[in-house]
C-alpha cells in the first residue's frame, strides 16, 4: 500500500507556466524561448531516441523504475518487517525452522541508513521487524537511531488531524499503522478515546480489506472492538470474485476478517506466496495457514530469506512505479516525443486503469500521468481526475502537511486549475542563496501557475548563478529547479546561458543510454534525472 502520496518525488515542477502553452509550444518548434521580455536562440537538443531509450527504465511490471541502477541486494526496513512476519508463519511441515534472532545494532544502522519513509513509518517498520523478539526492544534501537521521539510525535499528529489530502482507506492504514506504532512504543496513552472510537467508525466504512484488517487488528490490541461492516457486508460477493478480479492481498485480508478460507479463495491465493513483495507475502500466508487444518498438504516454506543478522534484503524484482513513469512522461513530454511514448507503457496504463483492484490511493498519480501523456485510460484514471479536483491545498505550508501540500499542488498544476491562495515562507537566513529545498517550493509554485509568489520569494536572488553552481558541483536537480525558478519569477536568462547548456549537461548523460540522465556525473540514469534534464533543454 501506498503510504506517500505524491511527495516531493512525485516532482510538481515543470520548465515553465503552461497556462500560455500555445505561445510555448510554437516558440519551442522555432526554436526560441521567450525569456527576460525577448526571443533567445536556443540550441538543438538531444532527446530523439528518448522513448527508445526508457526500454532501459523498463520495469518488470512495465512501469518506468526510478533508476536503471539493479536494487534488491541490500537489506531494508520493509521486507526485514514483513519477511522477518512471514518466515515466523507456520507451514505445516516438520521442518519447520525459528526465526533467526535479528541483531540489535544491525537494525539500528539500518534505520539510521534506510531514509525512503518518514520517521514514523520507519519506527513501524522497526517494530514489526522486532514481534516476538527477545534480544531487542523497538524503542531502544530507535532511540539509538534517532528517531524514537521525532516518530512518535509524527504518529500521535496523525492520528489526532490526519492529512486532508489522504483517501479514505490511505488515511485509515496510515492511523492503523501509528496506532501500532505508538502502541509498541509504550504512548499508546497520549491518544484519546475519541480519537480512537473514530478509527473504529471508519473502519466500518471503509470497503477496502486491507486496510480494515489493519485497523481492526491495532484497535484489538489497546482493547477497542472494532467492526469491519462495509467489507463484510459485500464478503459473499467478493470471496467467489475470479482471481483476476481482487487483489491477492485484499483476497487474503478479507479472509482473514470473515474467519473462512474458500476453495476459490486458497487456489487464488496460493500463486502469491511467490509475490515479490513482502507484504502480500505475509498476510497471503496468514490466510492460508487459517485453512491449514482442512488440507494435509504442508503450505511451501517462505521465498524469502533473512541474513545472518536478521535483516531482509529488498526483492530482487526489479518494479517501476508510478511516480517515475510520470517523471518519464514529463520528460517526454517536454522533449516533444510523447507521441512515441512506449507501446509497453501504454498498454500497462490503460491496464491499470481498467483495474479495479488498483490501489486507491494511486488513482490520482494514474490520472495525472495519462492526462500528461494523452491517454484515456479508464475509469480508474477517471476516478483520479475527480479526486485531483477535491484535494485542498493547505492555506500554509508546515512541516506537518508538506506531503499534502505537494500532492495538491502538483495536481492542480497537472490538470491545470492555476494557483491557489496559500502561504509559503524560505527560512529566513538563507539570504541571497536559497537552499535546494527553497528551489524546489519554488520551482513547484511555478508549476502552479504562482508566479507572483516565486517572483518575491527569490526577489534579489541570482537564480541563473545558482544553476550554473549547481551544475558544477554535480546537482541536476537543484540546477533544473533553479532554471524553473528564473523563468516563473521573469529573471532575464542570457544568451550564453542556453548556449552553455548543452555542453554543461553533458556529464550527466548516461554512458550507455545518453538521451537518459543522471542526477549526478558519472552516475547512472534515473527518470526524476531525465525530467529535470529536458525541462532544462526544453
Amino acid at each position: 500500500m501506498n503510504n506517500s502520496l505524491l511527495q516531493e518525488h512525485t516532482g510538481g515542477r515543470r520548465s515553465r507556466v503552461l497556462a500560455a502553452a500555445a505561445v510555448m509550444i510554437a516558440a519551442a518548434a522555432l526554436g526560441v524561448s521567450l525569456v527576460g521580455g525577448g526571443p533567445v536562440d536556443r540550441p538543438d537538443r538531444p532527446g530523439g531516441d528518448l522513448a527508445e531509450q526508457l526500454d532501459a527504465l523498463r520495469g518488470a511490471n512495465d512501469l518506468v523504475r526510478a533508476t536503471r541502477a539493479e536494487v534488491g541486494r541490500d537489506p531494508a526496513l520493509y521486507p526485514t518487517a514483513y519477511g522477518r512476519l512471514e518466515a515466523a508463519l507456520p507451514t505445516g511441515s516438520r521442518t519447520d525452522r525459528p526465526v533467526p534472532e535479528i541483531r540489535p545494532e544491525a537494525l539500528v544502522e539500518l534505520a539510521r541508513t534506510d531514509r525512503l519513509d518518514s520517521p514514523a513509518w520507519q519506527a513501524h517498520y522497526v517494530c514489526l521487524s522486532l514481534a516476538g523478539s527477545r534480544t531487542a526492544d523497538a524503542a531502544t534501537v530507535l532511540d539509538r537511531a534517532g528517531l524514537r521521539e521525532r516518530a512518535g510525535s509524527e504518529a500521535l499528529a496523525y492520528l489526532r488531524v490526519p492529512d486532508k489530502a489522504d483517501d479514505a482507506p490511505t488515511s485509515l492504514a496510515t492511523r492503523a499503522a501509528f496506532l501500532h506504532t505508538v502502541t509498541c512504543l509504550g504512548r499508546d496513552d497520549e491518544v484519546s478515546r475519541a480519537t480512537l472510537d473514530r478509527l473504529a467508525a471508519d473502519a466500518a466504512r471503509v470497503d477496502q480489506p486491507v486496510p480494515v484488517l489493519y485497523a481492526v487488528e491495532a484497535l484489538r490490541d489497546v482493547d477497542v472492538g472494532a467492526r469491519a461492516t462495509r467489507v463484510l457486508r459485500a464478503a459473499a460477493v467478493l470471496a467467489d470474485a475470479d482471481c483476476g478480479g481482487l487483489d491477492p492481498i485484499q483476497r487474503a485480508a478479507l479472509t482473514l476478517l470473515s474467519h473462512r478460507l474458500t476453495r476459490q479463495a486458497r487456489s487464488c491465493l496460493l500463486p502469491s506466496l511467490n509475490d515479490p513483495d513482502t507484504q502480500t507475502r505475509w498476510v497471503v500466508r496468514r490466510a492460508l495457514v487459517l485453512g491449514a487444518a482442512d488440507t494435509s498438504a504442508p503450505l511451501p516454506v517462505a521465498v524469502g530469506s533473512i541474513r545472518a543478522d536478521g535483516l531482509v534484503a529488498k526483492s530482487p524484482a526489479q518494479l517501476g512505479t508510478l511516480t517515475a513513469t510520470y517523471n518519464a512522461a514529463r520528460a517526454l513530454t517536454a522533449g516533444a516525443r510523447q507521441e512515441h511514448t512506449p507501446n509497453w507503457l501504454r498498454k500497462r496504463l490503460r491496464r491499470l486503469g481498467s483495474d479495479p483492484g488498483l490501489d486507491p490511493s494511486d488513482r490520482v498519480l494514474l490520472a495525472m500521468t495519462c492526462h500528461r501523456l494523452s491517454l484515456t485510460c479508464g475509469p480508474q484514471a477517471g476516478k483520479g481526475v475527480a479526486e485531483a479536483a477535491e484535494l485542498t491545498v493547505p492555506a500554509s505550508l508546515t512541516p506537518e502537511n508538506q506531503r499534502g501540500w505537494h500532492g495538491a499542488m502538483a495536481a492542480r498544476a497537472e490538470f491545470g486549475r492555476g494557483c491557489r491562495r496559500t502561504s509559503v515562507e524560505l527560512p529566513a537566513d538563507e539570504g541571497a542563496t536559497l537552499s535546494s529545498r527553497s528551489l524546489h517550493l519554488v520551482a513547484v509554485l511555478a508549476d502552479a501557475g504562482c508566479e507572483t509568489q516565486a517572483k518575491r520569494l527569490t526577489a534579489g536572488t541570482d537564480l541563473i548563478g545558482q544553476a550554473r553552481k549547481a551544475l558544477r558541483e554535480g546537482d541536476l536537480l537543484t540546477a533544473s529547479d533553479a532554471v524553473q525558478a528564473a523563468l516563473a519569477a521573469d529573471q532575464t536568462i542570457p544568451q550564453s546561458w542556453w548556449a552553455e547548456l548543452p555542453r554543461l549537461l553533458e556529464r550527466y548523460r548516461d554512458p550507455d543510454f545518453p538521451d537518459l540522465y543522471a542526477a549526478s556525473p558519472g552516475g547512472v540514469a534515473s527518470a526524476d534525472a531525465t525530467r529535470a534534464a529536458y525541462y532544462l533543454l526544453a
